[in-house]
C-alpha cells in the first residue's frame, strides 16, 4: 500500500488497485470504495504539503476548480452505488486507453496555450470528473492531470501537483457523505491512511526530483497498465 500511495501521488490510479484488493479480502464494494477514499485523504494531504513547499500550486486555477470539485464530488458520493460497476470500469478503461494514445503522441515540451475555450472546457470537465471522483475516484486524478495540461496550459509536473489539493477536496466532500452513511471501516482505513500519508510524501518528492521527464514516463506506463487491467482483466477475462 505504501508503494501504491507513492505511485498514486505521481500518476493517480491507486484506487483502481486498492479497491479490488479490499473487495477480494472480503469487504463489501461500497465499504471498500468509502474506506479507500478515507485512506487516500492522507496521501493527498502529504503530497499537497510537499508540492506546496516546492511552490508548484497555481492558486488562480486551484480556487475555481476546487470549488467545482467540492460541489460535484458530494453529488458523486450520493450516487456512489447507482451505476453498475462494469459500466464504470468500461468508461474509465476506454478513457485511459485514449489517454495512452494521447500522451504517446503529444510530445511537445510546452503545453498548449490556455485559450478561453480551453479554460471553459476545463471547467466543464472538472465538474464532470468531480462527480466521478466522488463516487469511485479510481483514475480520477489521472484524468484530471491530463485535463489540467490540455485545458489550463500547465506542465505535467504542475498538473500532478495541482491535482493533489483538488483530490483532497474531492475526498473530503465524499468522505463526509460516506461517514454519515456509516460506510468507512476505520479498522482498515486508519492503518491504510498511515501508509498513504508516507507514500504521498515519498511520491511527491520523487516527482520533484525526477521532473517532467520522469513524471511523463511513469504516467504513460501507469495509465497503460490501468487501461489493460480494466479492459482486459476486469471486463473480459473475469467474466
Amino acid at each position: 500500500m505504501l508503494a501504491t500511495a507513492a505511485m498514486g501521488a505521481i500518476t493517480g490510479g491507486n484506487s483502481l488497485v486498492n479497491v479490488p484488493l479490499m473487495i477480494t479480502v472480503g469487504m463489501a464494494p461500497r465499504e471498500a470504495v468509502a474506506t479507500n477514499m478515507f485512506a487516500v485523504l492522507f496521501m493527498t494531504v502529504s503530497a499537497t504539503a510537499r508540492f506546496a513547499r516546492a511552490g508548484l500550486l497555481r492558486r488562480p486555477i486551484l480556487v475555481p476548480i476546487g470549488i467545482l470539485t467540492v460541489l460535484t464530488s458530494a453529488l458523486g458520493a450520493l450516487i456512489a452505488v447507482k451505476l453498475p460497476e462494469n459500466v464504470v470500469k468500461l468508461v474509465v478503461g476506454i478513457s485511459m486507453a485514449a489517454l495512452v494514445v494521447f500522451i504517446a503522441l503529444h510530445r511537445k515540451a510546452e503545453p498548449p496555450p490556455p485559450t478561453p475555450a480551453r479554460r471553459w472546457a476545463g471547467l466543464i470537465g472538472t465538474a464532470l470528473l468531480g462527480v466521478y471522483g466522488g463516487f469511485f475516484s479510481g483514475g480520477y486524478t489521472t484524468l484530471m492531470t491530463v485535463l489540467c495540461t490540455v485545458c489550463f496550459g500547465l506542465t505535467m509536473i504542475e498538473s500532478v501537483a495541482l491535482t493533489k489539493p483538488v483530490n483532497l477536496m474531492s475526498n473530503l466532500a465524499a468522505c463526509g457523505v460516506f461517514f454519515a452513511g456509516g460506510l468507512i471501516d476505520l479498522r482498515v482505513g486508519v492503518p491504510l491512511g498511515v501508509a498513504n500519508l508516507a507514500g504521498g510524501w515519498l511520491g511527491a518528492h520523487a516527482a520533484l526530483k525526477g521532473g517532467d521527464k520522469l513524471v511523463r514516463a511513469l504516467f504513460l506506463a501507469t495509465v497503460a497498465a490501468l487501461a489493460a487491467k480494466l479492459l482486459i482483466w476486469d471486463l473480459l477475462l473475469r467474466r
